[in-house]
Order: C-alpha cells, then sequence, then structure tokens
C-alpha cells in the first residue's frame, strides 16, 4: 500500500510534471473505446476487485478503517447483487477480496485483519475464519485451503477441517508478507516477504525453497500456470520495480523500473502469458500497463482519474480486465484493445524550446524558473517521438498547434503534426534574451513566462508552457536593444542578486533575467527568509517592487499581445 505522502515532498518533485498535469486537463481521448464499463461502488477507496471464475460477478472492496465493505454486481446487466458489511455493526474498509477456484465460496479480509467467508448466492450469512491477523495484502484459494498474508503473518485456512497453519511470522520490524498464491495443482503455495520468495509444501507445511528477489514489497504472485513469478512495486516518489522469475529454475528473466508513478496492483492473465501492473499518482492519473510475460514488454497503456488504480482482476478468458479505480470506480477494459500506447489530442497550443539530447528531441520551458524549495530549474520537457519534425529547430522557440500526447507506462511523449517556429529564419543560434516571470505555489498555471529574443520577437506561456502570446517587439513600437538598456538603466543590476529564491514552499516569486554579452544576470524579489520571519526588512523586495513596477504596463502589454505569427 502507498505510504502517507510528504507534501513537500509532492511540491518538491511534482515541479518536474507540470506538464504533465495540464496535458492530463487538456486530453482528449483516441482510443478511449478500450473501456468497456464503469461500476460505482457507496465509496470511492476501491482497494481491490475480483471476478468469479465463469465471468458473471464482479466484487469491489472499499474504504478504510471502521467504514467500508464489498460490493458485487452482476457483469452482464451491472446490476447489484449483493452488498457485504456496510451498513452493520460488522462494516469495515476491505482490503483484499478473492473467489475460490470452483466459484462456490468469496471471501474478504478486512482492514482490521479479519478474513471472512460466504458462499456465494447466500449472502445474508458469513463465518468469520481470522481474527485480528495483521494488516492484509494478499488472499488466494486453492481447491481445499484459502491463503492470506499480512504485515504480521502467511497462513494457510483448511477449508474442510477449519484449523489454521502459520507459515511465517513477522520476526523484525521491517518483515512483511505481500503476496500468496498457488501452484496449479494446489501443492505448494509462494510467499512473498521483504525481498525473499518461499516455496512452501501445502499438506506438510515445509519449507522448499527459498531466494532472494530484492523486489519492493508491494504485490508478489505466482502466473496460474505456475511457470513464473512476478513481484514488485513501487511508492509514488521513489524506485520502483517489477520483477518476473522463472520458478523452476529460480532465475530472474527480467524487471522493468521505468514507470512514471506508484505501483501497487498485479494481475498475471490465465494463459500466464501477460500481465498487468496498476498505479498512478495523486492528484494527476490512475495508471494501467499491461505486458508480455515471456519478453517483459510493455504491450499497451491507458490512464483513468486523477487518482492511482487498485486492485486488478481478468476474465476467465482473459478477454476483460477489471480495475479498481480510487476516483470512485470498478471499470472493465477489453484487453485486446489495450495493445497500444494511449494518444490523446491535445486542444491547446503549446509554446517552449526544441532540444537535442543524444538522438532525443525534446520541447521544454521558455526559461528556468523557481520550484519549491529548490534554485532555478527548467520546470518541464517532454520527449518530441518524431524528432525528425523538428531536428531543424534546436535552440529556437516554437508553438505546437496539432499535436497529441502518447502516453505508456514510463511516460509521456509528445507526437508533433503541425508547429511553427517563433523566429526569424537567420536568428537561429543566437543566445541573446530578455525574460520576465512570476511563478507561484500554490497556483503554478497563473503565472507566467516571457521570453524575449534578440531579433525582436517574444513568446509568453503559462508555467506549464500553455501559449499566453507570441509576436514581434515592433507591434509595441520598440525593440529587443531598447528594452534591454531601459532595464538597465532602470537599475536591474543594482539589486542584490541573492537570494534567488525563498526557499520555501509556499510562495510568489517575480524575476527578471537577461543577457549582457552573453552573460545571464537573473534577479528576482526573493529575501532573506531567515530575516523575515524575524520581522526584519525586506530591502531587496522592495527594491525589485520599486524596478518592476516601471516594467508593469511593458509586461501586460506583452501578455496581452494575442497569438499571431509576424510577417518575416
Amino acid at each position: 500500500m502507498p505510504h502517507r505522502l510528504d507534501m513537500k515532498a509532492i511540491l518538491a518533485v511534482a515541479v518536474t510534471f507540470w506538464l504533465v498535469g495540464v496535458v492530463m486537463g487538456q486530453r482528449s481521448v483516441e482510443g478511449a473505446d478500450a473501456l468497456l464499463a464503469k461500476f460505482k461502488p457507496p465509496d470511492h477507496r476501491v482497494r481491490d476487485v475480483a471476478l468469479s471464475p465463469d465471468g458473471k460477478l464482479l466484487a469491489a472492496a472499499y474504504g478504510f478503517s471502521d467504514e467500508g465493505g464489498v460490493r458485487i454486481w452482476r457483469v452482464e446487466d451491472q446490476t447489484v447483487v449483493a452488498t457485504l458489511l456496510s451498513g452493520t455493526k460488522l462494516q469495515a474498509g476491505v482490503v483484499c477480496v478473492a473467489f475460490s477456484d470452483d466459484g462456490k465460496l468469496f471471501a474478504a479480509a478486512t482492514s482490521k485483519g479479519d478474513v471472512m467467508l460466504w458462499t456465494v448466492g447466500a449472502w445474508r450469512s458469513h463465518q468469520t475464519v481470522l481474527w485480528g491477523r495483521g494488516s492484509p495484502k494478499d488472499l488466494a484459494f486453492s481447491s481445499t485451503k484459502l491463503a492470506f498474508a499480512s504485515e504480521e503473518a502467511a497462513l494457510l485456512y483448511d477449508l474442510k477441517t477449519k484449523q489454521v497453519g502459520v507459515l511465517a511470522t513477522k520476526s523484525n520490524p521491517g518483515d512483511s508478507f505481500y503476496g500468496i498464491s498457488f501452484t496449479p495443482d494446489g501443492k505448494v503455495v509462494a510467499v512473498c516477504g521483504r525481498q525473499e520468495v518461499w516455496l512452501w509444501n501445502v499438506e506438510t507445511e515445509q519449507r522448499l525453497i527459498t531466494w532472494k528477489t530484492k523486489a519492493f514489497g508491494f504485490f508478489g504472485r505466482l502466473s496460474p500456470t505456475g511457470n513464473h513469478l512476478i513481484a514488485g512495486g513501487g511508492p509514488v516518489f521513489g524506485k520502483k520495480s517489477v520483477q518476473i522469475w522463472n520458478v523452476n529454475e529460480k532465475k530472474l528473466v527480467g524487471e522493468l523500473t521505468d514507470f512514471r508513478g506508484g505501483l501497487f496492483s498485479l494481475a498475471i492473465s490465465h494463459s500466464g502469458k501477460l500481465f498487468a501492473v496498476a498505479g498512478g499518482d495523486y492528484s494527476e492519473s490512475g495508471d494501467l500497463s499491461l505486458w508480455s510475460v515471456d519478453e517483459a514488454r510493455e504491450i499497451g497503456f491507458v490512464s483513468f482519474g486523477k487518482f492511482p488504480m487498485k486492485g486488478l482482476a481478468f476474465s476467465p478468458d482473459d478477454s476483460v480486465l477489471a480495475v479498481g479505480s480510487e476516483d470512485g470506480f470498478v471499470l472493465l477494459y477489453a484487453v485486446d484493445r489495450l495493445r497500444r500506447p494511449e494518444l490523446k489530442k491535445q486542444d491547446t497550443a503549446l509554446c517552449g524550446e526544441i532540444t537535442i539530447e543524444g538522438n532525443r528531441a525534446f520541447i521544454r520551458a521558455l526559461a528556468k524558473v523557481p520550484p519549491p524549495m529548490r534554485d532555478f530549474e527548467y520546470p518541464w520537457k517532454i520527449e518530441i517521438i518524431n524528432t525528425e519534425a523538428v531536428a531543424g529547430f534546436v535552440g529556437s522557440p516554437v508553438v505546437l498547434e496539432n499535436w497529441s500526447i502518447e502516453s505508456k507506462a514510463d511516460t509521456d511523449r509528445a507526437r508533433v503534426k503541425e508547429f511553427h517556429s517563433l523566429l526569424l529564419p537567420n536568428s537561429k543560434g543566437n543566445s541573446d534574451y530578455t525574460v520576465f516571470g512570476y511563478v507561484r505555489n500554490p497556483g503554478w498555471d497563473q503565472g507566467f513566462v516571457i521570453k524575449i529574443y534578440s531579433d525582436g520577437r517574444f513568446v509568453a506561456s503559462d508555467n506549464s508552457g500553455k501559449c499566453k502570446a507570441y509576436g514581434a517587439l515592433a507591434q509595441l513600437k520598440t525593440d529587443f536593444e531598447s528594452v534591454t538598456k531601459r532595464l538597465l538603466s532602470e537599475g536591474l543590476l543594482d539589486i542584490a542578486k541573492d537570494p534567488l529564491t525563498l526557499g520555501a514552499d509556499h510562495y510568489g516569486t517575480l524575476f527578471v533575467e537577461l543577457t549582457i554579452n552573453g552573460v545571464p544576470e537573473l534577479r528576482t524579489d526573493a529575501d532573506d527568509i531567515a530575516v523575515l520571519l524575524k520581522g526584519g526588512p525586506a530591502k531587496k523586495r522592495e527594491a525589485f517592487s520599486r524596478f518592476f513596477k516601471q516594467e508593469k504596463l511593458f509586461v501586460h502589454s506583452l501578455l496581452g499581445a494575442g497569438m499571431e505569427l509576424p510577417a518575416n
């Protein structure tokens, strides 16, 4: 499960993903036909999903602590079959759910560590088979056993004798058992713990094999064929890893590490040929990716909503994938329609500069800006897939007018159909410029960056790259040299250079940067926060404010100039 997020860390890291957040708000989806249906549970906090072996029933676990339950639908007509625990004395957040292989039993594990068992169809009564066994991580059935893994223990419950067998218990604070599953014959159970996997003989409850995985403790499962074990996951901020192991050889055959957001859930297809992982970010998107087991290759990707996806289940014929979303839905996707990146056409113009890194082309922000808690840096950049289209415009400002975002598990990339350079043809390569900017947090997209180039062209955008204006200084009856001289005569360089940033997570910063003989000079209104907190005078801010007051009318005229390419 994801850890509680530190807001300062979020603000600091999220600055490099401004563009992604804006793209999510702009997207118009092409190929969204993979989504077959949406089911709405009583609670938006969906934790897990399960499909019955005949594919006719869909279950969703939801809630936290003392609030939550399970809802079960008939897939064919989306009617509610049963709502379990919610509104009763036994209600609790439910973390894991599972149907037995023959479809006759249904199990649910609550956040209290209780495991409950129902006979499918007899939803009004149940039996509690485990009590207070720790924070649940996984549930799995064989023909005779129910396996349960938690942060505290890995257990087997005998469905006939009702006896509980303890395979492993927590021996130190860092221990946790995050995955449990059976081989197809039910004779061996795999337990995934912190950086280790154990195979146990179900009948004797004796450990057969142990091997090191060094995988992160979010999920771990045997494939239904028993040939592979897939384990891993990762938090929203931090390392991610999905490892694919050959069970017979105890050999790592593939490891995936490039994921944009947290990884919280795994499902392996019944054929053993495909697997899906789900997760995402908080406030940006829920992410789902489909992979080939044998090739460790991404097949398709789709996003949904603003919150992570949790809980995955393939239908018996592997044609449908059920996904839980913390946006408050259970989603059914057609697996054969997930076999491609997600392509979303953008409906706003993007202004930035073209840069080349190795053999890859990017569009990035017009200028460096102050992020939370750090010095100036470029707030965003995005790779352009069709490099050849922009290769001749390196270092130039451009406007992307007809473009799409192609999304995969690792990142978003831009596919450009139509763009325009915003410099005169003979101006490429000249590095002189002047920048006016304002950045604030909260309120990333409410600021501006204006960059004036030595050929007299200017470009203005918000902090995420959305174009505000572009044109030529001539339309304002001035030129680059006149602007530079005016800024110097008004005393820009007389303002103290340091500190450049406030060094806080909540702030608003005005800044101006210009080049003198190719050397950049940057000044801001940021003052020493230690002095400010003690009630000291904001001398630097006051000096910058006096300077900037003289430029306000000019800045507003640039922002209000509209978006029109002047004749060359």
